[in-house]
């Protein structure tokens, strides 16, 4: 199978969450073609969604010795970071991040993945000199004790961003608000695929903040932009199907098409935005409140007249509209009629109000 069929293929089969088919698929490939590192790679980073970290580790090993790119380094990374292997995994996102270079090392992670794992060793090393402390003086702090057990640094266990992001959707984009401030543009990088958005910005510790979603639903990524803003970084995803998010992030659901712009399918539900706001509305109530304030708004001179006319045009038959512009066009706007039958066959004089007269702009 050609490289580029197969890579659909395994996405595809990703998509409807069967990972471990993509694997076998791969597999029988690396049996033709042992020395493709392409494949021990793909086959790598199914395992690695597959938390089989052992098998990842050994693959993305395999990669790398028969000289695959420095994406090759951040599966390897991340495969022993799960396994405990912490030193191990920061030697190999340090070698992934010399390799990208200074632009495409801030794309991937690196900085982040390289901080996460020093942490990891640090809490490590405490939790050593603590066990050698009370090995040594016969006793320890049992508060401490208990809080340091409550705490375990769980290899298997993904760091969270410090960073808070918070989401809402319209009917036609779904847009992410991420809490950093006084950034730059230019330092701020953004990736749209169609089922996935990556973020990178660098923050005032000097470290690198990530963040890396797989949404719910396809997104445009020609049509998706992102804006800095000195209290934000705001991501606007357009959509591809005109329908209401459920959840940010894939659940492996089918999308539901509208059958109808503006109205919701059988299994749809009218979105109330912003979606994460903690109060919700039923916008179509507040919609129908304020035609219905319009309607019975008391208005005076011109404007109440205007309202009438339209009214009256709005509810009026086609030869009420026929008459109405047919006067109008033919006064000059002096006159307007309702009854057709009155402006059928001749053309409407003007008739300016009285001391008034009618002129005719050269």
């Amino acid at each position: 199978m050609a490289y580029t069929s197969l890579l659909t293929e395994v996405y595809r089969l990703q998509s409807l969450d069967c990972t471990d088919k993509a694997v076998q698929l791969v597999s029988r490939e690396i049996q033709s073609q042992p020395g493709c590192s392409e494949l021990w790679y793909m086959r790598a980073l199914c395992l690695l969604k597959l938390e089989k970290y052992k098998e990842a580790a050994h693959d993305a090993a395999k990669a790398l010795e028969l000289g695959a790119n420095f994406d090759a380094n951040l599966v390897y990374g991340k495969a022993l970071f799960f396994l405990g292997k912490f030193l191990e995994a920061k030697k190999a996102f340090a070698e992934g991040k010399e390799k990208a270079g200074p632009e495409l090392s801030t794309f991937n992670q690196f900085d982040q993945w390289i901080d996460w794992s020093e942490d990891r060793i640090k809490r490590i090393a405490r939790k050593e000199a603590k066990t050698t402390c009370k090995e040594m003086n016969g006793h320890s702090d049992e508060k401490t004790e208990k809080t340091e057990e409550s705490n375990p640094p769980a290899a298997n266990v993904m760091p969270a961003p410090k960073i808070k992001h918070d989401w809402y959707q319209t009917e036609t984009h779904v847009v992410i608000t991420i809490l950093i401030k006084n950034q730059k543009a230019e330092d701020v990088k953004v990736n749209f695929t169609e089922k996935t958005v990556s973020v990178t910005a660098p923050l005032p510790s000097g470290s690198e903040y990530s963040l890396e979603l797989d949404v719910c639903h396809r997104i445009n990524p020609e049509l998706s932009s992102f804006k800095v803003v000195p209290s934000k970084i705001e991501v606007k995803m357009k959509k591809v199907d005109g329908i209401h998010w459920a959840a940010l992030e894939g659940d492996g659901t089918e999308p539901t098409v509208k059958s109808a712009p503006g109205e919701p399918t059988k299994t749809q539900s009218v979105p109330a935005y912003p979606s994460s706001a903690s109060r919700k509305h039923d916008w179509n109530k507040l919609e129908a409140d304020i035609k219905a304030e319009e309607e019975n708004e008391k208005l005076e001179g011109d404007a109440a007249l205007n309202q009438l006319f339209q009214k009256i045009y709005g509810q009026g038959s086609d030869e009420t509209k026929r008459a109405m512009n047919k006067s109008f066009m033919e006064s000059g706007g002096t006159v307007l009629s309702t009854n057709w039958k009155e402006v059928a066959t001749d053309k409407v004089d003007v008739k300016p109000p009285d001391g008034m007269e009618y002129k005719k702009w050269n």
